[in-house]
């Protein structure tokens, strides 16, 4: 997904938390986003060494397809290693471990390059304050979700969504020519 917003993107690790991070310039029209992902959930083994042990951190910046199109060769791996590596430029290293038809297995190595942020750039990018929400809707499964909107996108570049209290959600769009309503 985040291949698909921008091209670059500011990968922060952490012990607990891997962060992907978007701030371009929203007046231009870019996109800002912030993605926090709990490593637990991912690694069974995760161990990182920041600068020092109060900025325990690691902000890299990279190109958001090369991780993508690495991450994807890992779908069906029997191991995923991800290290930072300095192979005459820093690099994201990511290896698979995938197992063959003959059940040796076999290593794919994707080195990623990547741009390490200094310490006197971290202060832009940090986590934003959102306000609470005065209102908050449960979507219904996404699956089903993404497959009406992408119906409808053909139709209209805009969509309207509404929501009550009464467990009502509809999703519209509207052109000269027609009016498609799901609910």
């Amino acid at each position: 997904m985040i291949a698909k917003l921008a091209k670059t993107c500011t990968l922060r690790i952490s012990p607990d938390k891997l962060n992907f991070i978007l701030c371009d310039k929203l007046a231009n029209g870019g996109v800002s986003m912030w993605c926090e992902l709990e490593q637990e959930n991912f690694f069974n083994e995760f161990q990182m060494e920041g600068v020092s042990a109060e900025n325990n951190e690691i902000y890299l910046e990279l190109t958001s397809e090369n991780l993508s199109r690495a991450l994807k060769t890992a779908q069906n791996a029997r191991a995923l290693k991800i290290k930072l590596t300095n192979k005459h430029f820093p690099c994201l290293t990511v290896s698979v471990e995938l197992l063959s038809m003959s059940s040796s297995s076999r290593i794919v190595t994707h080195d990623i390059p990547i741009k390490v942020i200094p310490r006197k750039l971290w202060k832009d990018l940090q986590e934003p304050v959102v306000p609470d929400p005065d209102v908050s809707i449960y979507l219904p499964v996404l699956k089903t979700m993404k497959s009406v909107v992408e119906k409808m996108k053909n139709i209209s570049n805009h969509l309207v969504i509404e929501a009550n209290l009464d467990g009502e959600l509809n999703l519209k769009i509207e052109t000269e020519l027609v009016c498609v309503t799901t609910h």
